[in-house]
């Protein structure tokens, strides 16, 4: 997320990520420059030119999230890249955890519940387009999202949905304040 927030450092870069977010990444080559200027897509090299845009999609939609939800507002005077960079997350600190939450700050446990089962038995790609809503409607309640672990999920997600889900599941059940052992 390093490279998102050093894309977000300028107006230009946020302002450009966050029109990804609002054109669905239809036509991503702006993010393009200013992300591989900023640090680059982390995507394996061995991944073959084919399905290079499958694998950065991940990416591209979570730094457009965290621009409109969370980068620092250069234009508001605020400096981002000297704005103390979040504490490392916990892997459990997942979507669940956050629906979690949610329901014990306002949202109603059957609300949360409902939400987290829909995203479970989604697809990949309804996954990535729900996930838009779903961080607006978690943020706009001033829910944390930890960025890192989003974007280890959304690209865990194409192939192991599944354990993802199960991740989610535990983290979300888990009691507030006890400590996560499974990971």
């Amino acid at each position: 997320m390093n490279t998102v927030r050093r894309a977000c450092a300028t107006p230009e870069g946020r302002a450009t990520l966050r029109q990804g977010l609002a054109d669905h990444l239809d036509n991503p080559w702006p993010l393009y420059v200013h992300l591989m200027p900023a640090g680059g897509i982390p995507v394996g090299e061995d991944t073959p030119h084919h399905a290079l845009r499958q694998a950065e999609h991940p990416f591209l939609l979570v730094a457009a999230l965290y621009a409109v939800h969370d980068a620092p507002n250069p234009r508001a005077g605020d400096k981002p890249l000297t704005v103390k960079q979040p504490a490392p997350a916990k892997p459990w600190e997942n979507l669940g955890w956050s629906l979690a939450r949610a329901a014990r700050v306002g949202m109603r446990r059957e609300t949360a519940t409902g939400l987290l089962s829909h995203l479970c038995e989604l697809d990949y790609e309804a996954f990535m387009a729900e996930l838009p809503s779903t961080i607006s409607l978690l943020r706009s309640s001033n829910i944390p999202v930890r960025w890192p672990v989003l974007l280890r999920d959304s690209i865990r997600y194409q192939r192991w949905a599944p354990d993802v889900r199960i991740d989610w599941a535990r983290s979300y059940t888990t009691p507030a304040g006890s400590k996560e052992t499974s990971k």
